[in-house]
């Protein structure tokens, strides 16, 4: 298995500002949106190499499973009729922030939610605290290191004794400078950190903002001292995503880059010369970045499944390549409210929203090779 996500399946009550009337019973959810931006990639039969779980209650919407059935992933659906599906309220507020809230109980995942399957995935997402994340990856190491002394199966042993990579959004709620160190420590377990730049703010207890003439140099020094104050050798690659700017990646001993998003609005480009250190002023917009924007829930998670993907494409990992992947994988994701539809061409290729994953992600390799 390629991907597997902890992130839950939420039902989501979608909020906006009137006059515009709410969106109810959409599929949401961070599992849900970092399943989907890995399965862009795999279309079948490599579809079934990406795991997630859902928890059906006795109210779950028929309509919603019949779509996650035509992405044929492989995702577990547990029954649990003596409860609701687990429901969430997002409301978008007239300063564009947006609230959340559950309406009812939360059933989270962790290394006992697993299938054998799933406990040999090459790649795991999860979206939890310090204290949770490295829990749940103690816990996965150590059913794998179980596993592989009962397996008779030689490809399940062999699948079970590779590491796997691990990457880690934290929690919003917990982004406080007090949880600060302790996502210090965690970061020496995890191969990618990834927190919005508001998340990344939050916990670092300053405002970083990219419009004023010293933010793109603020954020740079903040992924320095990052990378710095990770234990030796440091593991962890910073992934700090920016919403309609992009995403800025900082990889210990590497690079530190900058890639734009897709449908890039108010910001544009800005290069990043990673052996100097140094950065440019931002040039012109991406040549064919005009929006079309609609929602941007689940791009952040989208963009983690995409970028997981990207992850194992090359045999040396490529953070410049798997953050193509997951801009990518968010731009399909922001087109509407919940998720692209799948269909087919005319030639029988796979596509979403009516595009071919492969001919955006093309399209875009080449505009970001120019500026």
């Amino acid at each position: 298995m390629d991907f597997v996500t902890l992130g839950m399946f939420i039902v989501d009550e979608i909020h906006y500002q009137p006059p515009r009337k709410p969106d109810l019973d959409a599929m949401g959810g961070a599992g849900l949106y970092a399943a989907l931006g890995a399965r862009l990639f795999r279309p079948p039969p490599s579809a079934s190499a990406i795991g997630w779980i859902i928890h059906e209650g006795h109210d779950f919407p028929q309509h919603i499973k019949s779509t996650v059935d035509t992405w044929n992933t492989a995702c577990e659906f547990i029954q649990t009729p003596e409860r609701e599906t687990t429901r969430a309220r997002n409301t978008y507020e007239s300063n564009g922030h947006r609230a959340f809230e559950y309406l009812n109980h939360k059933i989270r995942l962790d290394q006992h939610s697993l299938t054998l399957t799933q406990l040999s995935s090459k790649t795991y997402h999860l979206i939890c605290s310090p204290q949770r994340c490295r829990d749940i990856i103690d816990g996965i190491l150590t059913r794998r290191k179980a596993e592989v002394q009962s397996q008779t199966d030689p490809e399940m042993r062999a699948l079970l004794t590779q590491p796997p990579k691990f990457i880690w959004e934290p929690v919003p709620d917990l982004c406080k400078p007090a949880g600060w160190e302790g996502c210090l420590d965690v970061l020496p377990l995890v191969d990618v950190f990834s927190p919005n730049l508001e998340e990344f703010g939050d916990l670092l207890g300053i405002s970083i903002d990219l419009d004023q003439p010293d933010g793109w140099s603020e954020l740079r020094q903040q992924c320095e001292e990052l990378v710095e104050r990770t234990l030796s050798p440091p593991r962890a690659t910073g992934v700090i995503r920016l919403g309609e700017k992009g995403c800025y990646v900082a990889q210990p001993g590497r690079q530190y880059f900058r890639l734009p998003a897709y449908y890039e609005q108010e910001a544009p480009s800005t290069a990043i010369d990673s052996r100097a250190g140094n950065s440019r002023e931002p040039a012109d917009r991406v040549p064919g970045s005009k929006g079309r924007v609609v929602d941007p829930t689940g791009g952040g998670n989208a963009f983690l499944g995409g970028f997981a993907i990207g992850l194992q494409h090359s045999e040396e990992a490529n953070m410049q390549e798997a953050a193509a992947y997951g801009t990518i994988a968010a731009s399909f994701v922001i087109e509407q409210v919940g998720t692209p539809t799948l269909g087919l061409s005319p030639s029988g290729g796979e596509t979403w929203n009516g595009v071919s994953v492969e001919s955006r992600l093309k399209e875009y390799s080449v505009r970001i090779s120019e500026v």
